[in-house]
């Protein structure tokens, strides 16, 4: 692993949430894939270390408000594929071909999701790994902390949301 890359902060007050981020704690809302949810990147020191998401509703007591944290790789994914299946760790991957990446998400022991993130050449098995039954458990512990779905972006009543693509894509990562 090579860095800390964003902590995923789900939430049902996306204008609220960014101008605290931005005007209390000085992170710069900036450049965001064109995803089809609501949603706004802030930046510190021209990384996106913060990432919300607009959900459905409000997040109830027993989910998760942090989705996730992120982690930055240059290995081989394809090794790492194989280190967590070889430790049992359920994981699935999610492809974001806009920006030359691929996310293989994975849930510790006590069903926390990580994201880590791989340059993609778009050739990576894509296929996920559930595991055993103690590692589908912990993967379904992790789903259902993370029941409250995103909120689509034609469904948004969100100033951010509606205006992230003026801020254009960032740049595709590299190896």
């Amino acid at each position: 692993m090579n860095w800390l890359d964003h902590v995923n902060i789900r939430t049902a007050r996306l204008d609220e949430m960014s101008e605290f981020y931005e005007k209390v704690l000085g992170l710069k809302r900036g450049k965001r894939p064109p995803f089809e949810f609501g949603g706004a990147w802030h930046y510190c020191k021209g990384r996106a270390i913060v990432h919300l998401v607009e959900s459905t509703k409000h997040i109830p007591a027993n989910e998760a408000q942090v989705e996730h944290f992120a982690l930055r790789s240059t290995g081989s994914i394809k090794r790492f594929q194989s280190k967590l299946r070889k430790h049992d760790a359920p994981h699935y991957m999610v492809p974001i071909e806009s920006i030359n990446m691929c996310q293989v998400n994975v849930f510790d022991p006590d069903g926390n999701k990580i994201e880590v993130q791989f340059h993609s050449d778009g050739k990576e098995s894509l296929e996920p790994f559930y595991g055993s039954a103690k590692a589908k458990k912990r993967l379904q512990k992790g789903e259902k902390l993370n029941a409250t779905p995103p909120l689509r972006l034609s469904k948004s009543k969100s100033k951010i949301a509606k205006s992230n693509n003026k801020l254009g894509n960032p740049k595709p990562i590299k190896l």
